[in-house]
């Protein structure tokens, strides 16, 4: 089987970094899976779907070790998982118009500081992960909504959606925060 996602791989370091991922990642991605959908057989099927996933993108990914390769992987499998569930489209989903209110500029002022990112990142990982996985795919880790779209299963409407909502949540839970103070 690891042959078939070899062969999706064309740079032979970028097939090891995959062999490297596949052996330290297999088992968290199957525990992820296996905490989602509670059988094994789907399990094991996300973790395959994920694993093609991670294949086509493994040149996005610059080191095997790292926090941040952990977390793709565990929203990589865990979207996965989820999308296994439902057999139905996800819903609808809210058209996003273009005139989005900013945050305001006090707001974002505190915020570049470095106490004002732990405390966003905080808030960032408070939020429902279909918000969390978006947000850290696309501000942090670089993604197009494109690519995040491809990556977790789901429309690119849906994922703007989800970034539109989780901004607009984090937006409400600075202006409050910083009210406060």
């Amino acid at each position: 089987m690891l042959s078939i996602y070899l062969a999706l791989i064309d740079e032979p370091s970028d097939k090891e970094k995959f062999l490297a991922i596949y052996e330290n990642y297999k088992d968290i991605m199957y525990q992820k899976a296996m905490s989602v959908l509670h059988n094994s057989s789907l399990a094991e099927e996300a973790v395959q779907e994920s694993l093609i996933k991670i294949a086509k993108n493994i040149s996005k990914i610059s080191s095997v070790n790292c926090s941040q390769t952990k977390f793709f992987i565990v929203i990589i499998v865990r979207n996965a998982s989820l999308n296994m569930l439902q057999s139905e489209s996800i819903g609808k989903t809210v058209e996003i118009s273009d005139d989005t209110p900013d945050i305001s500029m006090d707001v974002l002022s505190r915020v570049m500081s470095k106490q004002g990112y732990e405390h966003l990142v905080s808030l960032v990982n408070e939020l429902d992960d279909i918000y969390t996985d978006v947000l850290t795919l696309k501000l942090v880790m670089g993604y197009s909504s494109d690519e995040i779209s491809l990556l977790l299963g789901v429309s690119r409407k849906t994922v703007d959606s989800r970034i539109y909502r989780g901004k607009k949540i984090l937006q409400r839970k600075l202006e409050d925060y910083y009210a406060e103070k």
